[in-house]
């Protein structure tokens, strides 16, 4: 299996000169395997957190993570669907909201609060999560661009 299609997970890292290792991971069921291989390799001193959407509980399985990773699993099947009839939760808008969050507080929090960050990008096969790393990319690509100048 080829982890090179549109669909596939990206990897996004930024240093940092003082080496603290910061991560963030967002996937869904369908990364586990490959999310589970990355977590792996990653420094035992690293602080973070893993977000996964999942449909049903019964799809959380064990994730193997350094210690000071968290895991939070996002559950579809018991959220509020949407006020139409017959929509629930777009498949990849928890995830992205929870995402979203994170980086307000670890990332966004300021010019003098760079750290060395890995970024996971998965759930590629959600649109909504396709166009939120598009949006995410270029947010980062622009912060750090801005800073060396």
């Amino acid at each position: 299996m080829s982890d090179s299609g549109p669909h596939s997970p990206r990897h996004l890292t930024i240093l940092d000169p003082d080496g603290l290792e910061c991560l963030l991971a967002a996937g869904d069921a369908g990364d586990l395997r490959g999310l589970a291989a990355w977590l792996s390799e990653r420094p035992r001193h690293s602080i973070g957190n893993v977000f996964i959407e999942v449909f049903s509980p019964i799809q959380i399985e064990p994730l193997p993570t350094p210690p000071g990773i968290g895991v939070t699993w996002i559950c579809r099947e018991g959220m509020r669907p949407s006020p139409r009839p017959g929509i629930g939760v777009p498949r990849g808008r928890a995830l992205a909201d929870a995402v979203d969050a994170w980086l307000d507080e670890w990332l966004r929090v300021g010019d003098d609060a760079d750290r060395h960050f890995s970024i996971w990008m998965g759930a590629r096969s959600s649109s909504v999560m396709q166009s939120f790393w598009l949006d995410v990319e270029h947010e980062l690509a622009e912060r750090w661009s801005d800073a060396g100048r």
